[in-house]
């Protein structure tokens, strides 16, 4: 019994862990942003941020709810025994989510630039990626046929563009401790690795699903994606 609820606690647990890292920065970043502008200009924190707070506070509130809500999600206990908590949480989940992407969106095309050319189109990818994930996976569980696998494919892919942020600092952060402030053109590079790395473990997942083959560290996702209820 407690080697099962270890495995079925394992895939949230791990999501968690990745998502408390935006939970950490959005903290640092209400904070600083409640603080004031700082006196010395931060090219990643720009000074519409402190003239138009609305947007990147919502943005970070979204991102928080999405970030905790997403991962418990995945724990099959929400499927059964809190089957209403599941359905209400996952209802303020596509929320946040559509909540994150519109801000992204807009932050993205009335903020100020940086990042390089890869930034804008990234941001643009990310936040469409995470809107379109989640159309889909509510659209499924909603329709006449309820298809319940395809809703917790299309969640997965959903929470893959949600924790993009989570992954970008986990590639970002250990550069920046070793070289120092990353190159302008590095952060458009990163926000595309952060989505598309956790997109490739989703993918990875499925695709060994499709073979057949259920043995990996992956198998909780495997059989989340697949199993019927």
């Amino acid at each position: 019994m407690t080697n099962k609820r270890f495995k079925n606690w394992l895939v949230p647990g791990l999501l968690l862990l990745l998502g408390s890292i935006n939970v950490i920065s959005g903290a640092f970043q209400l904070d600083t942003i409640m603080r004031g502008p700082p006196a010395v200009p931060d090219e990643m924190m720009t000074m519409e941020y402190f003239s138009m707070p609305i947007p990147i506070v919502l943005h970070i509130l979204a991102g928080v709810a999405f970030n905790l809500l997403g991962p418990l999600q995945f724990a099959p206990i929400t499927w059964g025994k809190w089957a209403s908590w599941h359905r209400w949480s996952g209802r303020l989940l596509v929320l946040s989510g559509i909540l994150i992407a519109g801000t992204g969106l807009w932050m993205n095309h009335v903020y100020p630039q940086y990042g390089g050319v890869l930034k804008y189109p990234g941001i643009v990818v990310n936040s469409l990626g995470l809107a379109i994930a989640l159309g889909i996976a509510l659209q499924a569980v909603r329709s006449s046929a309820r298809d319940i696998p395809k809703h917790r494919r299309w969640m997965m892919r959903a929470v893959a563009f949600g924790l993009g942020p989570a992954t970008q600092r986990v590639v970002i952060i250990p550069y920046f401790l070793i070289f120092g402030v990353p190159e302008n053109w590095m952060i458009g590079l990163v926000i595309w690795m952060g989505f598309l790395i956790n997109l490739a473990v989703v993918e990875f997942v499925l695709a060994r699903n499709r073979r057949g083959k259920q043995s990996s560290p992956f198998s909780a996702l495997n059989a989340l994606a697949h199993k019927e209820v």
